[in-house]
């Protein structure tokens, strides 16, 4: 599909090496954005955590990072036509070779995060899911230099690998205050975002079921994501 339509706005993915999909859409809604001003987006894609995060906050201005060109084409389209333009802004970079003076209290990220070796032969595809194109000890490490002191950074992994990337986080002294269990069926869970502070917080365990035994939505994934499908689900 060329385009996804969600209630108040649209995102455009011809030229996008990955299309609109269910990790994007949990992290978006799930992002607790209210109370912060200055929001990172790395590894933006279409754009879609910055629209979903800036509908969510009428205060809140966005740059979004994007290293392929041809994606960040739709990213900056579908920021064109929104209603939030004026708060938005697209930077087409290698988020590790990007130089700001800048500091965020926000910062989120759906990365790459396939450890293997194996490359799609689609190489836009590859460099969209591949964590040896944004190895995560650096954009962690990265990360930690642009967050402000109370910021939060918030990140979507899969779950046999967060332990590992916990571990990695304090020792930088960048604490893990939140952990969401996604399931995408009871019992199966296959991602779990993380939030992470520079500030110490016991860390706060939810566990979220997106769709039922019988393959239909959770009432849960409905409510979360009311504010966004453009149809009934």
């Amino acid at each position: 599909m060329s385009f996804f339509s969600f209630k108040e706005f649209t995102i455009h993915q011809e030229n996008s090496a990955l299309k609109v999909g269910t990790d994007a859409m949990l992290l978006g809604a799930l992002v607790e954005s209210e109370s912060h001003i200055k929001c990172f987006d790395i590894g933006a894609g279409t754009g879609i955590l910055s629209l979903m995060i800036a509908q969510k906050n009428p205060k809140i201005e966005i740059d979004a990072i994007e290293i392929d060109a041809l994606s960040f084409l739709d990213l900056q389209h579908n920021f064109n036509i929104s209603d939030w333009n004026n708060r938005l802004n697209g930077i087409c970079e290698d988020f590790l070779l990007h130089e700001s003076n800048k500091n965020y209290d926000l910062i989120v990220s759906n990365p790459p995060f396939y450890e293997t070796t194996f490359q799609n032969e689609d190489s836009k595809v590859a460099q969209a899911k591949h964590e040896a194109n944004l190895p995560f000890d650096q954009l962690f490490n990265k990360v930690y230099s642009m967050l402000t002191e109370n910021g939060k950074f918030w990140i979507i992994l899969p779950t046999e690998n967060k332990e590992k990337w916990k571990e990695f986080c304090l020792k930088l002294k960048l604490y893990c205050s939140k952990e969401i269990i996604l399931f995408a069926k009871p019992g199966r869970s296959k991602r779990t975002v993380l939030v992470f502070s520079k500030t110490y917080y016991q860390t706060e365990e939810v566990s979220f079921l997106i769709r039922n035994i019988d393959n239909t939505y959770s009432e849960a994934y409905k409510e979360l994501t009311i504010d966004f499908h453009n149809k009934q689900i």
